[in-house]
C-alpha cells in the first residue's frame, strides 16, 4: 500500500484510519518493535490528510464585523419523539428576535418534528418574520454552530466524519500532552477517563448525524458543500480580525491536537492545513488557544473586534472555592476546587496564547457555571444597520452589569437581547447555550 492509495481511501474512510493506528499501536507496544514498520505506517496515515475541497475561502466572521443577516437554527423533539419546553422557548426567543431586528431565520427540522415548528410560526405574532424551513429526514442535533462553517464565497463546509473512539484518543492524547505539568497524575486521568465531570470533549458533532444531514440540506439548496480536514466544531473556532482589519482564525487546542493524532502531524502542520482550506496566507493567521476551562472557546471568549478578546476570569470564584473546601470540606466542595484551580490555570495559559499573538485581552468574569454565560452569543446586524447581540438570559443584576459593558464600556453594539433565563438555565445543563444553537452567515444561501 503506497501512500497516493492511502490518500485516496482512508481520507474517505474513517475505519482505515483506524486500523492504521491500531496497527501503530501494536508495533510500537511490541517488545521488539519494527521502527522501520512504525515509520511506514505513520507515513500512510500521514499520507491520508484530504485533499482541500471547500474553495479556500474563510468561515463568516463572528464579530460585529461579519454583518450577519441570517441566523440558522435547528429545531428538535426528545429521544422519545415528545416537544420539549426548552426547544419551545428557544424557538420562539429567536423567532422574536430575528423579527424585530429584521434578521432572516433559517430553520433545519427533521420531517417529524416539522409540525412543531409549523404551528408556532404561523401565529399572528410572526407575521412580518422572515423565515426557511429545511426538512431532514432524520432527527438532527440542537447545536447548529458546531456541524458546518458557511464561507464568504457562499459555499459551505462541514466536518470530516472519523472513527469515535480514535478521536476522542486522539483528543485526550493532546490533553495528557498539555496538562501533565498543571494537575498531579491521578486527577490527570480522572479528568481523561471522566471528561463529562470536568472539561467535555468537544466530539459531539462526530457521534451524531448532523453534519451529514446538514450536507443534504446544504445540497438541496444547489449549494456546493466541502469537508474541513481538520476536526474543529464551530464553537472551538472563532474567525475574525485583528488590530490592522487582518482576518485571523482562532482554534482551541483540543482541535489542533485531535487532527496532529490523528494524522501524525506537528501543530504547525494541522495550522497549515487550516490555511489551505480557509484560504490564509500566513500560518499566524490561525492561532492556537488553550481551551479556557470549556469544551470550546465559546463558552468561555468573545471576540469583540479590532483584535480585542474578551476572555473569562475564574479568579474569584476559584478564591470562593477554596474558601468553601477550607469551610466545609468533603468530597464535592474539593473537587469544585481542583476543577476551578485548573481552570483557572487554563484561563491564564489562554491569555497568553492571545497576547502572544498581538490580540489585546480583557479579563472579566461573564459566566458562572449553569447560572449564566454571556460568552456563548451572537453577533448581528439589525435592519438599521446597527450591530446587536443576543446571548443567553441570566440573573438581572448580572445581565444589565453586561449590558453597560457591551453598549457603554466596549462600545461594540446598540443592545443586548437575553434569552429567557429558566430556558438558558435548561440549556446550560445540556452543554450549550444560545451561540451554540445559532450559526450565522451574512446571506440566506450561506
Amino acid at each position: 500500500m503506497d501512500g497516493s492509495k492511502s490518500r485516496a481511501v482512508a481520507g474517505n474512510d474513517p475505519s482505515l484510519l483506524g486500523s492504521l493506528h491500531k496497527r501503530l499501536r501494536e508495533c510500537i507496544n511490541a517488545g521488539d518493535a519494527d521502527q522501520a514498520e512504525i515509520e511506514q505506517i505513520k507515513q500512510f496515515i500521514r499520507g491520508a490528510v484530504p485533499e482541500v475541497d471547500i474553495g479556500r475561502s474563510l468561515p463568516h466572521s463572528k464579530t460585529p464585523r461579519g454583518r450577519t443577516r441570517v441566523l440558522h437554527m435547528n429545531y428538535t423533539r426528545n429521544r422519545a419523539g415528545e416537544p420539549v419546553a426548552t426547544e419551545l422557548a428557544h424557538l420562539r426567543f429567536f423567532a422574536q428576535t430575528a423579527q424585530k431586528l429584521g434578521l432572516r431565520l433559517e430553520i433545519l427540522t427533521s420531517e417529524a418534528h416539522r409540525a412543531d415548528v409549523d404551528a408556532e410560526l404561523k401565529i399572528p405574532e410572526y407575521s412580518h418574520l422572515d423565515y426557511h424551513i429545511t426538512p431532514s429526514p432524520k432527527p438532527v442535533s440542537k447545536w447548529a454552530e458546531d456541524s458546518v462553517e458557511y464561507l464568504e464565497n457562499g459555499c459551505a463546509a462541514v466536518l470530516t466524519p472519523l472513527d469515535d473512539d480514535l478521536l476522542e484518543w486522539a483528543m485526550n492524547e493532546g490533553r495528557r500532552q498539555r496538562w501533565r505539568s498543571l494537575v498531579s497524575a491521578e486527577t490527570l486521568e480522572s479528568i481523561l477517563q471522566e471528561d463529562h465531570l470536568w472539561i467535555p470533549l468537544g466530539i459531539r458533532v462526530n457521534s451524531s448525524e448532523t453534519s451529514e444531514e446538514r450536507e443534504r440540506a446544504a445540497q438541496a439548496q444547489n449549494q456546493t458543500v466541502g469537508h474541513m480536514r481538520a476536526y474543529i466544531e464551530g464553537g472551538n473556532m472563532i474567525t475574525g480580525e485583528d488590530a490592522t482589519g487582518q482576518s485571523v482564525i482562532l482554534v482551541g487546542k483540543d482541535s489542533i491536537a485531535a487532527t496532529a493524532n490523528l494524522y501524525q502531524l506537528k501543530d504547525d502542520e494541522v495550522r497549515q492545513l487550516i490555511c489551505e482550506d480557509f484560504g490564509l496566507e500566513t500560518l499566524d493567521q490561525v492561532i492556537s488557544v488553550e481551551q479556557p476551562g470549556q469544551f470550546h472557546l465559546d463558552m468561555g471568549l468573545l471576540f469583540l473586534c479590532d483584535g480585542v478578546v474578551v476572555l473569562n476570569d475564574s479568579y474569584q470564584a476559584l478564591q470562593d472555592a477554596l474558601e468553601m473546601a477550607e469551610l466545609a470540606p468533603c468530597q464535592t466542595t474539593e473537587d469544585l476546587a481542583v476543577k476551578l484551580t485548573l481552570q483557572s490555570k487554563l484561563e491564564t495559559i489562554a491569555a497568553q496564547d492571545l497576547a502572544a499573538a498581538g490580540l489585546t485581552v480583557i479579563r472579566q468574569s461573564l459566566e458562572r457555571n449553569m447560572m449564566y454565560n454571556f460568552f456563548n452569543g451572537e453577533f448581528v446586524d439589525g435592519q438599521d444597520g446597527q450591530p446587536y447581540y443576543i446571548t443567553n438570559g441570566g440573573p438581572q443584576v448580572q445581565q444589565d452589569a453586561f449590558t453597560e459593558l457591551m453598549i457603554n464600556t466596549w462600545q461594540v453594539v446598540k443592545a443586548v437581547f437575553f434569552s429567557p433565563q429558566e430556558a438558558a438555565q435548561k440549556s446550560f445543563q445540556d452543554r450549550g447555550g444560545v451561540g451554540c444553537r445559532l450559526k450565522g452567515s451574512p446571506s440566506a444561501s450561506g
